[in-house]
């Protein structure tokens, strides 16, 4: 459990800084979610059947993507960060390992994440099997969730007047339920870092029934802002009733299909 809470701490760093302003790639090439990677590792045995990594190599990852990992019951440096720049990606952390240690190594996109796991076993790292994690809702989800067209959000108006951004919600649910969304601005600070647009919070609005497809949409007003990167979080819920069934969020993405607007995954404003 405690490890859980560690991870949980860590998404939501990362979530803060996914898509930084200040990397080499260009924000709407960073992918939605991460691809299946591998892991493997220079390493030899340790003391009282520990292990000694000296190497986490990544590969099948994304540029742009951020890559990390976190070590419990480790001595070294046991929590470490970074963009990745290619499709490999390699740590060189000098890490030992107890026995029973856990080493989680993670990637994450725009919205959907990758984290493998190894353990000490006699001696000896063990594991490898990937989940799949939601950045923005910081929670684990089925990888076949990633692969889903809906929903989405996007940046579809952009001007120094006007910010927008539209939705679509997912159909195949219950007649009975409604979905309903609000949108947060957040902005690019200096260091790269997402913060939330003060009074960027749109109201609830209701898209429709939860057993068709709607979209819907949010446009903030502003007095000729400049030099400044927004991208968008939509919220979305399922409700019956006063009851709230289901909750998702999305990061705005690129590449949708609007009916007026562009389609970007951030508004970049000179």
């Amino acid at each position: 459990m405690r490890f859980l809470r560690l991870l949980i701490l860590l998404v939501a760093a990362f979530a803060l800084v996914v898509g930084d302003a200040r990397t080499a790639v260009a924000p709407d090439a960073l992918p939605d979610a991460v691809a299946p990677f591998t892991v493997s590792f220079a390493s030899q045995a340790g003391e009282a059947g520990g292990v000694v990594v000296t190497q986490i190599t990544l590969d099948g990852v994304a540029a742009g993507e951020r890559v990390g990992f976190t070590c419990q019951g480790c001595l070294g440096q046991t929590s470490v960060d970074a963009v990745a720049t290619a499709t490999r990606h390699v740590f060189r952390p000098k890490l030992r390992l107890k026995a029973r240690a856990r080493l989680q190594v993670r990637a994450l996109a725009r919205n959907f994440g990758r984290t493998s796991e190894h353990r000490v076993v006699r001696g000896r790292l063990q594991g490898g099997a990937q989940r799949c994690l939601s950045v923005a809702d910081n929670r684990g989800v089925r990888c076949s969730a990633t692969r889903a067209q809906r929903p989405w959000a996007t940046m579809n108006v952009c001007t120094a007047a006007r910010v927008g951004i539209r939705a679509a919600s997912p159909g195949g649910g219950s007649r009975r339920q409604t979905v309903a969304a609000r949108f947060r601005l957040q902005y690019a600070d200096p260091s790269g870092r997402w913060l939330d647009v003060p009074n960027g919070t749109s109201p609830w609005m209701t898209l429709g029934a939860a057993h068709r497809s709607f979209e819907g949409g949010y446009t903030f007003q502003f007095t000729g802002v400049k030099g400044r990167t927004f991208r968008g979080l939509a919220e979305f819920e399922w409700r019956r009733g006063g009851r709230v069934e289901r909750r998702e969020k999305r990061f705005t993405s690129p590449g949708r299909t609007v009916a007026s607007g562009g389609s970007s995954s951030v508004c970049a404003l000179p």
